[in-house]
């Protein structure tokens, strides 16, 4: 203040030289300082004004006794303060212009950035390979700096070398195969000291104009910064520049706003790597399980070890990054181990191989139940088969062992040889435990079906042989009845001792269905056949011509109800013969059998007789209630042991052949047939079912 009130004094003192013009400029200077010192224009015009003022009181003390004078100073004062005020205002509001627009132009500046870096982060999260985000990231960065060459190197840290990756357009005389060395180059030498390089003429300098001239065009101003990655180590993911034809000094701003698309594509690239490592992964925890899925759907739908074990080893092999596997079965002694399955050995050498217990990896993991694993072990281990073999022991170097168990029960081991010098992970270890699970369960499902099968063989013979004695046993019986039956000489006894023989024949020819069949279930139309043969032989006349047929019917009885069904099958025949066919000279026959909807089995016998005195539907509260002898008696009991119902009717149907109607395009005939029918509950034999071991 005290410079502005010297300058106006000394200009109104000064009236014949006075300079308004360097006035002016000395006080716009002032109102530009006012800006820059960040000090208020309404104060240095009030501290100006109170000079003016006092100045003016002065003056008319002075020339209070000269008014014409009084006007003239006053005037040429008070204009000399005007000009002085309006320059310090006009100073000060022209830096306050030029920093306002200053300001828009960098707001606007830092708006197009942002625009940019959110283009580039768009890039980054879209779904385009990375070779064109790099592409469309550097046709910003040129855009954006008003440069003609945008450059993007990833660095190869086994090679050690920098490779082009993407530029905005100009390609290098190599193309995208251009490749740099740490420290050659401008791109190198970011690479190597991992800090930025800003250069007004890139071509003054020799180790950069190297790279500078390898392009079409030289370029001159050079900012090049390294792209690294932050992460909890830092690491060079590559080098980013740009280029202008001319010289030129790129601003801090410049340098941010590339560093910062630097830290995008570090970003970018760190995420995609890891994204390849963790799909990578994905893929290999997908492949081992689908492949334990794969030998566990073998284990439960086969009982073939060797191919369920030669599965677990190929696999163990694949999936541990090993060479060779080999499973090792424990002797019913318990003191060796020999060969079960193996893969990448010499078959000979495995089918002779054999370890004690407690010597070499494997037998020590059988004697302890633990997995053990070992580097080379094999040199000191004179019981170890790979000691001996030159061949092996310069391939392979680790191996592992894991015992195979069942309810704390050691059957055996899994060995994994690996030529690496290097114990397995523990996720490979885990996969070879659980291989080692799945074939322990394998060899123990294997030996209990065979002592299953052996029981099960062993109880058929001796099954089967029961039932061929029980066979002779009632043959002997029916030969006895028939002497009893040719020595009498009452017709009724001889009637009654003939359907005797024919009843015990039916048993004895049911038995030996069931001792050479299976034992524990027959089919329908077998034991027809079986009954028919013998009521054909001991109840048909001579004088008759019976024809008999047997429809096919697979349907399979169990053994509880087979003897049942012989006796049900052979009293609805013997009826069939001795009352259907009482008064014709020929007739037939018929046997079938069907399942209905509801699970109950139907079997009918029709003849085409005369029929029966009265016809029986419903089975009785009292089964002697609806008897007319003692074959509708045994049919009636016997059927209600299996639940059943019998009943006996007349019905007009089509003449059947072989269980078929006649012909098409023929007439049907209609026929009268006599059905005795019974119906029962099938109840159906479960399969066994082989529980794997856990």
């Amino acid at each position: 203040m005290k410079n502005d009130a010297w300058q106006l004094f000394q200009a109104f003192t000064n009236v014949e030289c006075v300079d308004e013009a360097a006035l002016t400029a000395h006080f716009e200077r002032e109102g530009s300082e006012l800006v820059k010192r960040d000090e208020k224009l309404d104060i240095r015009l009030q501290e100006l004004q109170k000079f003016a003022s006092a100045t003016t009181t002065e003056l008319q003390h002075i020339f209070h006794d000269r008014p014409g004078e009084l006007v003239s100073t006053l005037g040429r004062f008070h204009q000399l303060h005007s000009s002085s005020a309006l320059a310090l205002t006009r100073g000060y509001q022209h830096v306050v212009e030029q920093q306002a627009l200053k300001s828009n132009n960098l707001t606007q500046e830092l708006e197009h950035r942002l625009l940019a870096l959110q283009r580039i982060n768009g890039f980054s999260n879209s779904a385009m390979d990375l070779d064109q985000t790099l592409e469309n990231t550097a046709q910003v960065i040129a855009e954006e700096l008003d440069v003609e060459l945008c450059s993007i190197f990833f660095y190869d840290e086994l090679q050690r070398v920098l490779t082009l990756r993407a530029t905005n357009g100009p390609r290098p005389l190599g193309g995208m195969h251009f490749i740099l060395r740490l420290s050659e180059g401008y791109s190198g030498w970011v690479a190597d000291k991992g800090r930025p390089l800003l250069v007004n003429d890139a071509l003054s300098d020799p180790n950069f104009a190297s790279e500078a001239r390898a392009y079409s065009t030289p370029y001159q101003g050079l900012m090049a910064l390294p792209i690294i990655f932050f992460g909890t180590a830092e690491r060079l993911i590559g080098v980013i520049s740009v280029q202008s034809s001319k010289p030129r000094e790129f601003t801090r701003d410049e340098m941010n706003f590339v560093e910062v698309i630097a830290g995008i594509v570090a970003i970018n690239i760190e995420n995609g790597r890891l994204y390849e490592q963790t799909d990578e992964q994905l893929r290999r925890k997908v492949h081992e399980l689908a492949t334990i899925h794969r030998v566990s759907y073998i284990i439960a739908s086969t009982l073939n070890l060797n191919e369920v074990l030669q599965i677990i080893t190929t696999q163990a092999v694949h999936l541990s990054g090993a060479e060779r596997s080999c499973i090792f079965e424990l002797d019913p002694d318990r003191r060796r181990l020999h060969v079960l399955a193996h893969y990448g050995l010499n078959p000979e050498q495995a089918a002779h191989l054999q370890i004690g217990v407690g010597q070499c990896c494997a037998g020590r993991t059988v004697q302890t139940g633990r997995p053990s694993m070992a580097v080379d072990c094999f040199h000191a281990d004179e019981h170890c088969f790979i000691h001996d073999d030159p061949t092996l022991s310069s391939e392979i170097h680790s191996v592992l062992c894991v015992p195979l168990k069942v309810k704390q029960k050691v059957l055996g081991c899994i060995c994994i040889y690996s030529s690496h010098r290097h114990l397995l992970s523990p996720e490979q270890m885990q996969l070879v435990v659980t291989f080692a699970n799945e074939a322990a369960i394998a060899i123990e499902n294997a030996r209990l079906y065979e002592e299953t099968r052996h029981g099960l063989e062993l109880k058929s013979v001796l099954l089967r042989e029961l039932h061929h004695r029980v066979k002779n046993n009632l043959a002997t019986v029916a030969g006895i009845l028939s002497l009893q039956r040719r020595r009498t000489k009452s017709s009724d006894v001889r009637r009654i001792l003939s359907e005797s023989v024919n009843r015990v024949q039916g048993l004895a020819a049911t038995h030996d269905l069931l001792a050479h069949e299976d034992v524990s279930e027959a089919r329908v139309d077998d034991i027809a056949r079986k009954i028919v043969g013998v009521a054909n032989a001991n109840l048909s006349p001579p004088e008759k011509r019976i024809s008999y047929q047997v429809e096919t019917c697979p349907i399979v009885i169990p053994s509880r109800a087979v003897t049942i069904l012989a006796l049900v099958i052979n009293e609805m025949v013997s009826n069939a013969i001795k009352h259907g066919m009482a008064d014709v000279t020929r007739g037939t026959i018929i046997i079938r059998g069907f399942e209905e909807g509801d699970g109950n089995v139907a079997i009918q016998v029709l003849d085409t007789g005369k029929g029966p005195s009265k016809e029986h539907e419903e089975q009785p509260e009292t089964p002697g209630e609806l008897s007319d002898g003692l074959g509708l008696s045994l049919i009636q009991n016997l059927i209600g042991d299996l639940g059943g119902r019998f009943s006996l009717r007349r019905e007009a149907l089509p003449r059947l052949t072989n269980g078929s109607t006649d012909k098409q395009g023929e007439e049907e005939e209609i026929v009268e047939y006599t059905i005795s029918e019974v119906r029962f509950p099938l109840v159906r034999r479960s399969r066994p079912t082989y529980a794997l071991s856990s």
